[in-house]
Order: C-alpha cells, then structure tokens, then sequence
C-alpha cells in the first residue's frame, strides 16, 4: 500500500477544507465516519479513498439545500431584511464578511419593489426611494442593479430619444423563480466568507424546524471565535434566537405568529425532531385534523404552535390547521390580523372542497379570483351553505352574507385594503403552499411609482407605512355605501 493512501486527521482537514477539531466532531457524531486501520499515539489512520468517498456523499447531502435555489433566495432575503431592521450600525466591519449575502439580499429587495413597473424612466427616483423606503444606499444600489442585471430580472436599454431606461423583467406571478435566479446567483459566485455560508445554510435549518445546532455541521463546523460571531449577528438581526437556556437550541423568529415561550414549553416535552414530524403533517396550508388522535399534533394545536381554525356547516365541524408562518419579519399587528384573515378564508375554501354536501367546489382558487373579480362587485354566486361556512370570515369583517330568498345567500367581500391583501395571501398559500409574493413588506411598488415628483412618492411611503385594518365606523360605511349601489 501506497504511503500517500494513508492520512490523519489533520490531512483530512486539509481534504475537505475545514478545520481540524470539525474532523474530530464528525468522527464522534457520525456513525457513518469511516474506521481507521490503526490508532497511534499521534492519532488514527485512514485509507484516503474511504475518506474521499465519505465526503462526497456527505457533501451530496448538504446540497439539499444549495441545489434549492428558491430557498437560498429566500434566506438571502429575510436575512437583509434583518440587518436593515434591526441592526444600527450597517456599515459595522463585522458585516463585511457578509457583503455578497447582503448585496444578493439587497438586489431580492429591489426587485419586489419594482415587480409590476415595467418601464422605469427616472432611476434617480428609483434610487431615492430604495434609500428611503429599503435603506439601500446609492452605492449599494448600484450593486443590486448589477446583480439583477446578471440575473436577467432586469435591463437597461436606450430609448429613440436617447434616454436610458430600465425594463423591469421580474416575474409577478411565478415569485419563486425570482428568488432562484438570485439564490443560484449566490450559490456560483465564489469569495463568500465561511461565516456567511454557515449563516445561511444554518438559518434555512432552523426556519423548518427549531435545532440543537452542534448538530448542524455549517455552524459547529467554524471556530469558536466565529461560531460566537455569526449566532450574535444572527441574534442581533432578528433572524435566529436561543429557546433554551443553555444557548444551543435555536429557532427563527421568522416563524413570527409563534409564541417564543409557547415554543419552549412544547420543546420542553416534544423533541425537535418529534416537532419536524408535526410541521411535515402540515406541509399543506389548511390541513384537516378534525379526526386526528395523534398526541403530539393535538398538543401542537391546544399549545398554540400549529394555528388552527374551527368551520361549521352542513358536513359538520372541521379543524383545519397551518404550520407556522416562514415569511418575512412583520410583527406588527397589522401584518398578524392579515393572515389571520387569510388563513381563516383558506379554512373556508377547504371546507366547500372538500366537506361540503350540497355542492362541493373544484377549484378553491376560482372562488377566491372571483371574490376579488371587482366587476363581480367582490361577489360569489348565491348558495344556501355559504351563510354557515363563511360565517368566520362574517365575524373577521372580512366580508357579508346577503340573503337573496329561497334559502340561499350570498357572500361579498368588504373590499379594504387589509381584506384584498388577505385574499392576495390566501391564493398564494393555495397555489404554492408557501407566501412568496409578500415576503418584503416593505417594498410595495404600487405605492410608490406614481406620477409626479420624487416628494410625492416619498409621501406615499409614510402613509404605506401606516396601513391598518379598517376601523368597525368604516366598515359600517363602507357596507352603508355598497347597499345603496
């Protein structure tokens, strides 16, 4: 046998290109790890080939992830959006070592905002709404645009008159697209920093599911001194937190309508990986668990982790529950009473599809394009069920039931704003299973590319930032009005 066939820890290290004391760490978690052939005092011996192979089907299963370009998109995302949330000093050098997850994170930003505008005449404009309303300086904007340039969602292109323009190329219905085009974008660029990649590949762990993370090899991985330093940024932006004491359990606050004390208690008894189990029984938004015996989802529901949403009518009670929301960091009680009313109009939906007597619906998402069709006036076609199955989303205000004789009614929906952002949420988690339009709250396009001076679409943004729900005397108005149509 060849000398150069055999080779110790520290040659391993040097092989798979990490550190020395990770080698040792694999060696004890890994029932997989290959055996040596000889323990010396200086350390075991390996065959080369046997750890070649190891480590090419060990890094077969870390690109679970980094084939997704959608999930690391999203990653990208909600990690900028932290930094630009919560942390103060964004200049800091520690985010220096993050600069390309930022500027992907960046470019994701500026295409939500210009989703919809297809032609952008004034960049300055552009320019100084990114800075207001996404806290995207001049000279990171000018980044973003090249990334997205690169990516095709946008490009610039010279008028007959003269003038630079930008067609804005981003995909409005597909959203998963645009963020893969800009996941794989960070996935072939090289020069990303160890602490970025093991942040990133670390927090789309702990957004499935909360996570010891010594066993997560991308952070246990790095050294102390940065394993120290990436948790901390993670903290500080928003985007990761301790649930135990001890500091080794981590969950994502992106997970934002789950309560973290609540999250606690149900650890204190379940596993994490028994709660992987429950959320994987929720992959689809609404799931019925009007039957269900299993202990652990029934605790999940009486806990509060999986919200849940009770609907009656003709076929009997139905339970129908959700797993824990992954969008973007809106915690705003605005944002929570908006899904909530989107979840609720998703259980309705459910409900006619699937638990109905009299007549069942095909297609969930006809209903709801329907109820949101205003040359229907926001209404649905009359049926004698809807006064019972739609009587939660009559409580939530987010529409009426109207008697029309004979037994049967009518649903309309009550069309303000928080109703049709609703409605806008409850297509996506039907047709995707997973909110990706909505993912910036921040960047709302509509608001702020309007006719007029840079002032006016600046003011546009203050009053964007101010969105509620309406008000029980505006409703009331609003219904006052539509009755006299």
């Amino acid at each position: 046998m060849n000398d150069l066939d055999l080779i110790g820890i520290y040659e391993i290290a040097e092989l798979a290109g990490v550190s020395p004391p990770a080698v040792v760490n694999w060696r004890t978690r890994s029932n997989d790890f290959p055996n040596p052939i000889v323990e010396l005092k200086s350390g075991p011996v390996f065959r080369r080939n046997d750890i070649k192979q190891w480590l090419r089907i060990r890094n077969g299963e870390r690109q679970h992830m980094g084939s997704d370009g959608v999930r690391v998109g999203l990653r990208l995302l909600e990690f900028e959006c932290g930094v630009a949330a919560n942390i103060d000093d964004t200049n800091s050098a520690e985010l220096v070592d993050y600069e390309l997850s930022r500027s992907t994170g960046q470019g994701a930003r500026l295409a939500m905002l210009i989703r919809g505008q297809d032609v952008i005449e004034d960049e300055q404009r552009l320019k100084k709404i990114a800075a207001i309303e996404l806290g995207i300086h001049p000279a990171e904007y000018n980044v973003a645009k090249r990334l997205l340039m690169e990516v095709d969602l946008i490009e610039e292109r010279t008028t007959r008159a003269g003038k630079v323009v930008i067609n804005e190329k981003v995909n409005r219905l597909n959203h998963a697209d645009n963020y893969r085009r800009v996941g794989e974008l960070w996935l072939m660029r090289g020069g990303k920093s160890h602490k970025e990649e093991a942040l990133v590949h670390t927090l789309d762990e702990i957004v499935q599911s909360p996570r010891d993370i010594t066993t997560i090899d991308a952070i246990s991985e790095l050294n102390r001194s940065d394993r120290s330093a990436v948790l901390e940024l993670a903290t500080n932006a928003g985007v990761m937190e301790s649930v135990d004491e001890a500091g080794r359990v981590y969950y994502s606050p992106l997970l934002w309508d789950v309560n973290r004390d609540k999250l606690a208690t149900f650890l204190a008894t379940a596993t994490g990986t028994s709660f992987r189990e429950v959320l994987r029984k929720t992959s689809r938004p609404g799931t019925d668990f009007t039957k269900t015996r299993d202990p652990l989802v029934i605790q999940a529901i009486i806990g509060g982790i999986l919200p849940s949403y009770r609907v009656l009518s003709t076929g009997g009670e139905r339970v129908y529950s959700f797993a824990p929301y992954t969008g973007g960091m809106l915690s705003s009680d605005t944002e929570r009473i908006i899904l909530d009313k989107a979840r609720a109009l998703v259980s309705c939906l459910r409900y006619g599809s699937e638990a109905a007597t009299i007549t069942r619906i095909r297609n969930p998402l006809w209903i709801l394009s329907a109820l949101m069709d205003q040359k229907r006036n926001y209404r649905l076609n009359p049926h004698s069920e809807l006064k019972l199955q739609y009587g939660m989303l009559v409580a939530k205000q987010i529409g009426r039931v109207i008697a029309t004789g004979n037994g049967r009614f009518m649903f309309e929906l009550i069309p303000t704003e928080d109703n049709l952002r609703a409605c806008a949420i409850a297509r996506e988690l039907l047709s995707t299973g997973e909110l990706m339009g909505e993912k910036d709250g921040d960047a709302s396009a509509a608001l702020h590319f309007v006719n007029g001076s840079i002032q006016q679409p600046l003011r546009e943004v203050k009053i964007a930032r101010k969105r509620r729900p309406a008000r029980s005397d505006e409703l009331a108005d609003l219904v006052e009005r539509l009755q006299s149509v």
